[in-house]
């Protein structure tokens, strides 16, 4: 006989998903037929596994240890560190990297964070998100970030695992938003797909933009060279995006605009503006090869000068995201943007 009790970060989740995670070899069909006969129960009671499991709850697995270590789930052994030490390999990786990123963060990069949402400050440069094994990137500090503060464990770490929400490219900077909590993930995930969380950013385009306006379109991706291609009218492949944006800045040379990303798809503001005439300066795949060398001679930068200054939450309801409703998080870009959009012809 084995008891858990749900903690927090494990809660909101569908109680075979629960059992998937702590019974990893488990085939799906002797966890439904243990749960048809009572050998698995939810708070004493027969359950179907489509529940949806709360803080506190508590699961009773009528198997002997033999069964429940051959599908994954064993006790510790005589001797073995309960306290989580024998893990520690398991945490290594995120310790490093949050040890090896917290300069580049910074004391201030932390912009918001309560129990299920964490808004942090990424830096240009850095992936949110691996595209290698050995790549180092923010899910990477997040994680180590949580372990330091003692806010998750590599024990909690087998049931679910903090990590970013909305994706900035590498040389895009700017607020990411986090998830520390299964719930917090959902929320997050509704907003994005609802399109509810609305996401703002700033870019110092080529050229004078005088008058707000939008640009609308259909990207269509191209694996081979890993860019989006523009498109007027609908065809296979293609799914429709939109921005809205308005000048900040008119220097005359170029502009600093404030962009609003209304749908949310692969390199969808670089591949906009360079369509409307106006590429972001310093775009290696979209911009003005001319315009990116001389910037780069000129002030050193490397990469698009494309930032997420602000994230508006909507209107929430009930008290576990209470703290997060209609709050506005601001992350204003370096000096940078305004010295150049503002350099006059």
């Amino acid at each position: 006989m084995r008891e858990w009790t749900v903690k927090r970060e494990e809660k909101e989740q569908r109680f075979n998903k629960y059992l998937q995670r702590k019974l990893p070899d488990a085939p799906s069909s002797f966890l439904y037929k243990m749960l048809r006969k009572k050998n698995i129960t939810l708070n004493g009671k027969k359950a179907s596994g489509s529940e949806l499991l709360q803080q506190g709850d508590l699961v009773t697995l009528f198997l002997s240890d033999e069964t429940i270590g051959k599908f994954g789930g064993a006790a510790p052994g005589p001797g073995s560190d309960k306290s989580g030490e024998g893990e520690q390999p398991l945490t290594e990786e995120y310790t490093r990297a949050f040890r090896q990123l917290r300069g580049r963060i910074g004391e201030d990069g932390i912009l918001y964070e309560d129990d299920h949402i964490l808004a942090v400050r990424k830096p240009v440069g850095l992936l949110s998100q691996k595209a290698s094994d050995s790549d180092l990137s923010m899910n990477e500090w997040l994680v180590g970030y949580l372990l330091e503060k003692g806010a998750v464990s590599a024990r909690s770490l087998k049931s679910f695992k903090p990590s970013v929400c909305n994706r900035l490219d590498r040389n895009t900077g700017g607020i990411l938003i986090c998830s520390k909590s299964l719930a917090g993930a959902r929320k997050a995930a509704e907003l994005l797909r609802n399109r509810t969380m609305r996401k703002f950013y700033n870019a110092v385009v080529l050229g004078k933009v005088e008058r707000p306006g939008k640009i609308e379109g259909y990207l269509k991706k191209d694996a081979v060279t890993n860019t989006v291609n523009f498109k007027n009218k609908a065809e296979k492949g293609a799914n429709w995006t939109r921005t809205t944006y308005r000048p900040l800045i008119s220097g005359g040379k170029c502009s600093l605009l404030e962009l609003e990303l209304i749908t949310g798809k692969t390199h969808q503001l670089r591949s906009h503006l360079a369509a409307s005439g106006h590429p972001i300066l310093g775009d290696p795949k979209y911009g003005d090869l001319k315009a990116n060398e001389k910037v780069r001679s000129e002030y050193g930068l490397r990469g698009q000068m494309l930032w997420c200054c602000r994230i508006e939450f909507p209107r929430m309801e009930g008290e576990e995201f209470a703290a997060l409703s209609e709050r506005v998080i601001i992350c204003d870009p370096p000096r940078i943007y305004r010295e150049i959009a503002a350099v006059r012809e």
